[in-house]
């Protein structure tokens, strides 16, 4: 009976779970995105299905009168169809955060906090670039305004909704 649990183990360690080699792990990431704006970073593939992002942004000082820089770390679950050139899923969920502070004239600055929940497809062209696009929904739960007279508003933790779309181009090494 020991042989026959320990042979079961042995295959489904090493057969079962979609075991793939992943052709690589670093990917360098530059895009586009509501409430993350103009944006560049990098994800690590930290697993057989599952990266991790680390991006910046800003509005490239659009509107002369604000700025608004952002900071979002998210997590992507891969599923779905393994792509020949990546051998990985071409269709992922995808959870974050995002750190928005939008500076108004030099009197006040608002920071918000969100929650994003996409999904999305990755479209290789080959094993080195390509393209994702994601839609979802972005949740707010906490806003902060600062006044330059120090007139600080408390924390807003209503929830407001909103949706978000993300197109980026990606470059893996």
């Amino acid at each position: 009976m020991k042989y026959i649990i320990t042979s079961i183990f042995l295959s489904v360690f090493c057969w079962g779970g979609n075991a793939q080699i992943i052709k690589s792990k670093l990917d360098i990431v530059g895009g586009i995105s509501a409430r993350e704006f103009a944006h560049i970073g990098a994800r690590y593939q930290y697993g057989e299905i599952a990266q991790l992002g680390v991006y910046v942004g800003n509005d490239m000082e659009l509107n002369a009168n604000e700025a608004i820089r952002t900071f979002c770390i998210d997590n992507m679950i891969h599923f779905g169809k393994l792509n020949f050139y990546s051998n990985r899923s071409v269709w992922y969920a995808r959870q974050g955060y995002t750190f928005l502070k939008n500076r108004i004239d030099a009197q006040e600055t608002r920071k918000y906090s969100y929650i994003d929940l996409a999904i999305g497809r990755e479209f290789p062209f080959n094993d080195w670039l390509g393209l994702n696009i994601d839609l979802g929904l972005i949740v707010q739960f906490r806003e902060y305004k600062e006044k330059t007279p120090p007139i600080n508003t408390p924390l807003n933790t209503n929830l407001r909704s909103l949706p978000l779309a993300r197109i980026q181009l990606y470059y893996s090494f």
